[in-house]
């Protein structure tokens, strides 16, 4: 019997925070909750640059955190006290005491690496020579779960003698090296379930409404592919989460003004660590030990030349003076959902990006007698990494408890079928690819005054960035 104290009581008090309300607390949940290397996910957006387009999202990872594991502890719930869910757990893939512990403290501790900017730093981690100047949030959730502080045992400890865990199972779920590791990072998630949620709240945008409640309600376990499945109840929701996704990523997540600071600062960093203006070593001292709203102005203070060139890309991101498209491009080849490798290869590529970012500055210095650096104008160009989750959508299966379902799932190899064989929505793996497809672009960014310029040349700058990688060499 799972701890009540973990799933379905509370030790005394609650904490209250948007969209979910109040949650209550146990003990374990409280010393994780007001540990130092937990309370310094207060200082770390959950959007970086949103909130310049959108002011009121200054949401942080702490309450996302928290919602997450809120989240979980209701579809815990769902599983020890739904007679159907019950039902299809076997010895292999059981919600027992142990494995509710372990789901529950991984997504409470699942954004515990992260830093300022990680998700955008991530993307293209800049490189000092050969060695990467940062590593992958789910790296450094290690770092963070052993930490030192004074006074106060590491979480590692509050795990192993409150929540009655190994670390090391909590971090290789977090890390996704663990076969449950689809129950928090998948199609159906609560990591997902939660920031759509919130990040759509904070946004006050219209876009992130999604019928958790009946979600989570159709939610069974499907033991064999070791993961969730659902009933047809949970279809409905499940393509307003699918397309909620899809439109967050359109009018948030890929704003153009979020992209564009986004490339900023990825450039800067890149500057910073391969003219060794600082060591990897300091640049990762500042950034994994501290706050959004600090670590770029103890950047500007940290320069060692301030009249470089590159500082000047620094007070430009301070001062919202924001880079503006002058190209875009589709990056799939006419008529496929193919990806047309000449726009891709620049995100995997940091030195040909830097490079032909070079190449272009040093074009327009030539035609229009210009004096520019370098980092004028920059390539943002979209990464192969699934944004829709199309995989791992494509095995999600269905659990039918309706009477012509029933019927015909008896024809199938297995009591489950497969989501896309149902055939009972759009929002089929295939068609998940068109929205990948219309959601990615490339982008070629530059100062506000080069906007007119660059487009008066757009011949000969295509040109020169289709041509910079054989396509069928």
């Amino acid at each position: 019997m799972i701890a009540e104290h973990l799933l379905f009581q509370s030790d005394g008090g609650f904490i209250r925070i948007p969209i979910w309300g109040h949650i209550p607390l146990s003990g374990p949940l409280k010393h994780i909750l007001s540990h130092p290397s937990f309370l310094r996910l207060k200082g770390i957006r959950q959007l970086s640059f949103s909130q310049q387009v959108y002011p009121g999202a200054t949401h942080t990872r702490f309450e996302h955190s928290i919602g997450v594991y809120h989240l979980m502890k209701l579809i815990l719930q769902r599983m020890l006290t739904s007679p159907l869910a019950q039902s299809l757990q076997d010895d292999r893939f059981t919600f027992d005491e142990h494995n509710c512990r372990v789901l529950l403290s991984a997504c409470l501790l699942h954004d515990i690496g992260h830093f300022p900017h990680a998700h955008i730093i991530e993307e293209q981690i800049p490189h000092y020579g050969n060695e990467p100047v940062f590593s992958h949030h789910e790296e450094l959730c290690r770092h963070f779960i052993y930490e030192q502080n004074a006074r106060v045992p590491t979480i590692a400890e509050i795990l192993q003698e409150e929540w009655k865990v190994s670390p090391e199972s909590v971090i290789e779920l977090i890390s996704g090296r663990t076969r449950f590791s689809k129950l928090v990072s998948g199609t159906l998630d609560p990591d997902k379930m939660d920031y759509l949620m919130r990040d759509a709240h904070h946004c006050n945008i219209p876009y992130g409404s999604i019928d958790i409640e009946r979600l989570i309600e159709s939610f069974v376990p499907d033991p064999h592919r070791e993961r969730f499945a659902i009933t047809e109840k949970g279809i409905a929701p499940l393509e307003s989460l699918l397309f909620a996704k899809y439109m967050m990523m359109r009018n948030v997540y890929w704003h153009h003004t979020s992209r564009a600071l986004s490339a900023m600062l990825r450039r800067l960093l890149q500057d910073i660590a391969s003219e060794g203006m600082l060591s990897p070593c300091a640049l990762r001292e500042l950034f994994y030990g501290n706050a959004d709203d600090r670590v770029l102005y103890e950047l500007k203070q940290l320069m060692p030349e301030k009249e470089h060139p590159v500082v000047a890309l620094l007070d430009d991101i301070l001062m919202r003076r924001v880079y503006k498209r002058a190209i875009t491009v589709q990056p799939y080849l006419r008529n496929s959902a193919k990806e047309d490798e000449r726009w891709f290869i620049y995100n995997s590529n940091s030195e040909m990006r830097r490079n032909m970012e070079a190449e272009i500055c040093l074009f327009l210095n030539k035609r229009y007698h210009l004096a520019l650096h370098g980092h004028e104008v920059l390539i943002d160009p979209p990464s192969k990494k699934d944004i829709f989750d199309y995989a791992d959508l494509k095995e999600l299966r269905v659990y039918p408890t309706r009477s012509e379902h029933i019927h015909y799932s008896l024809q199938c190899e297995s009591e489950y079928v497969r989501f896309d064989d149902l055939n009972e929505s759009v929002f089929q793996s295939d068609f998940i690819l068109a929205f990948e497809r219309y959601t990615k672009k490339f982008r070629l960014l530059c100062r506000p005054d080069l906007v007119e310029r660059i487009v008066e040349s757009r011949e000969e700058i295509m040109r020169m960035l289709a041509n910079d990688f054989d396509l069928f060499r």
